[in-house]
């Protein structure tokens, strides 16, 4: 028997079965990075000594005093919300699926789903280097993960006829650029134990432009 999420068969409807998988998948991907991007914000913490009578400086000091957790959920909401984006660009013209591509898309939810514990965690106290670095490592393994997937389906025969790549070597190195410098935000974290290693992670937004931009004008 044929698996239905192989390579499509020649008549139209294998096409047709390969096609509705592809598309459930993207689906059901759309709906957990809903989700977890949901309990980045059902989360937040809200000041519990408030109260009818509280003044509003009073009001406004209890809430600058959880920041360090509204600044975690501005950077994951960010960070996922750009794992999205450039999910949505790799599947828009995927039209059949394999085993491969099936359990690296998987893995690449599970690392979305936990990032709002990893929020959490990097929000939390004690250890800043630590949290810092877990979440770091989470981060880092969603792109490789991601690049893993880009050069499969590049490769795959999964793309719909005449359909061009949605990622090429530039953007390839791209990702890299940006795993690379959350990976060198690490050692920063861990050995100095310091909160301008978030500034790092800023930083990849222009690396990532950098990179690009230098294979743009090299025959890459």
């Amino acid at each position: 028997m044929t698996d239905q999420t192989s390579v499509a068969s020649d008549d139209g409807k294998g096409s047709t079965v390969d096609l509705v998988s592809a598309e459930r998948m993207v689906f059901f991907s759309d709906a957990v990075v809903a989700i977890a991007i949901t309990l980045l914000a059902l989360v937040l913490p809200v000041p519990p000594h408030l109260t009818t009578n509280t003044p509003n400086a009073q009001t406004f000091s209890e809430i600058w005093a959880y920041r360090d957790a509204y600044l975690a959920f501005l950077i994951s909401f960010a960070v996922i919300a750009n794992h999205w984006r450039s999910h949505h660009r790799l599947y828009r013209d995927v039209t059949r699926l394999d085993r491969r591509i099936i359990t690296a898309n998987m893995f690449w939810l599970l690392l979305i789903v936990i990032t709002p514990w990893a929020t959490r965690l990097i929000a939390g106290d004690g250890g800043f280097g630590a949290r810092f670095a877990i979440y770091a490592v989470i981060q880092i393994l969603t792109i490789l993960t991601f690049l893993a997937m880009s050069r499969h389906i590049r490769s795959g025969h999964l793309l719909r006829p005449g359909a061009s790549a949605p990622t090429t070597r530039i953007d390839d190195a791209a990702y890299l650029a940006v795993a690379a410098t959350f990976a060198v935000s690490i050692p920063v974290a861990v050995v100095y134990d310091t909160q301008w290693a978030f500034a790092i992670w800023v930083a990849s937004v222009f690396t990532a432009r950098a990179v690009r931009r230098f294979f743009s004008l090299d025959s890459f």
